[in-house]
């Protein structure tokens, strides 16, 4: 009896072995495949920077290139994060990717120097390749926003300069600064939460995503918790107990519009830091998880959930991607994700945000291989580090 418990248990063992072995080559090959993805010298596509492709949501899609350094920052980032936790071989791979990286960041600085980062080229239009709007930079360009400024001086070595900057520029064009928003619930138009864009003059704009990047940037630099900040928490916080992120994601995040990539967002900012206010809410974000699991068809869904509920304390193997070679990953609808969008709607006052969030002509969507090669590549690393 003892000898058979013996065999079975060596079996075990040698298998636990041979997976964790073919996962190891699984996260060595997609590394090399997402830093040959890296662009090498400047054309339309910078160099370091990650290939983006845009198309109209609405007939015809006018499907282009499209030279953001969106995708590049939160690549790196995403990178950053995974570096404790690979090997010597495949951490050295990672930091090139992500010090090339920085060689395109300079490009979309603000033009006067200060450290606040556009979604495009400071000297490019806006939009590349479509029909009107490349030429309207001075009507629909918002000038620099938080979501990129925070991801890069996370990858960047920025300087205490910077961050401080930023975070006084941050302060001074939050929601009452200077002016009130008018394009959120109105139960949340008296909280004096950060803004999405950065430029003085333009109106305050609350997004999900955004303001979980932010507050991982400010407990990430461990800079003052200011009056800003709790009140952001705060927002994000009611947002969460009215589990509005799953009845209305689009609303609550244009930029982000999926439940899927709301839960991503806050639970990675869960992950990082202890924030009690939050973490009543886990079990709560544990079942939404779950069930958007269920119900969702694509694979990155399924991808970020996966990671998301890792994150969380669930290893249930039913919850964790299939696959197991970078060309099924490639042939999946993986190519169908949609992780960032732009909806020109966004700063509309209600009712008229709600009805043109959802036309589509002036719905643009942002597709990067090389970013969603790296969402799989997280929840491996996230698989490894729990066995």
């Amino acid at each position: 009896m003892f000898k058979q418990i013996f065999t079975i248990l060596v079996f075990l063992c040698l298998f636990e072995a041979a997976f964790a072995q073919n996962k190891d080559s699984l996260i060595h090959a997609l590394l090399l495949d997402i830093q040959s993805m890296q662009v090498k010298k400047d054309s339309f596509f910078y160099r370091g920077g990650f290939p983006t492709y845009r198309e109209c949501g609405g007939a015809p899609h006018n499907l282009q290139p499209d030279n953001t350094v969106f995708y590049t920052a939160i690549t790196a980032f995403a990178l950053r994060n995974m570096l404790p936790h690979l090997n010597a071989a495949d951490k050295a791979i990672a930091e090139n990717i992500i010090h090339e990286a920085r060689i395109s960041y300079p490009l979309y600085r603000n033009k006067h120097g200060y450290p606040y980062y556009g979604f495009w080229a400071t000297k490019d239009p806006i939009m590349p390749g479509t029909y009107y709007f490349k030429y309207l930079k001075q009507v629909f360009g918002q000038g620099e926003d938080a979501d990129d400024t925070v991801m890069i001086l996370m990858t960047d070595s920025s300087s205490n300069k910077d961050v401080t900057d930023l975070k006084q520029r941050l302060i001074d064009v939050a929601n009452l600064s200077k002016q009130k928003i008018i394009a959120a619930y109105k139960k949340y138009r008296d909280i004096p939460a950060y803004s999405t864009y950065l430029g003085s003059r333009t109106v305050p704009d609350f997004d999900f995503g955004v303001h979980c990047n932010i507050l991982y940037f400010v407990l990430d630099k461990k800079l003052p918790f200011v009056k800003q900040d709790s009140a952001t928490l705060q927002l994000i916080t009611e947002m969460v107990r009215n589990r509005e992120y799953m009845r209305a994601p689009i609303y609550l995040s244009p930029y982000y519009v999926r439940s899927s990539i709301l839960i991503y967002h806050v639970v990675r900012l869960m992950h990082a830091f202890h924030i009690p206010e939050l973490e009543v809410y886990k079990q709560q974000l544990i079942d939404d998880a779950k069930k958007e699991f269920d119900a969702c068809n694509n694979v990155m869904d399924k991808i970020i959930l996966s990671t998301s509920l890792m994150r969380l304390g669930v290893k249930d193997e039913y919850y964790k991607p299939p696959f197991t070679d970078i060309e099924a990953f490639e042939k999946s609808n993986q190519q169908q994700f949609i992780f960032f969008q732009a909806r020109a709607a966004f700063s509309y006052p209600t009712p008229f945000k709600q009805i043109f969030l959802h036309w589509s002509y002036i719905n643009y969507y942002f597709y990067c291989p090389a970013y969603y090669k790296t969402l799989w590549l997280e929840n491996l690393v996230e698989q490894a580090k729990g066995n």
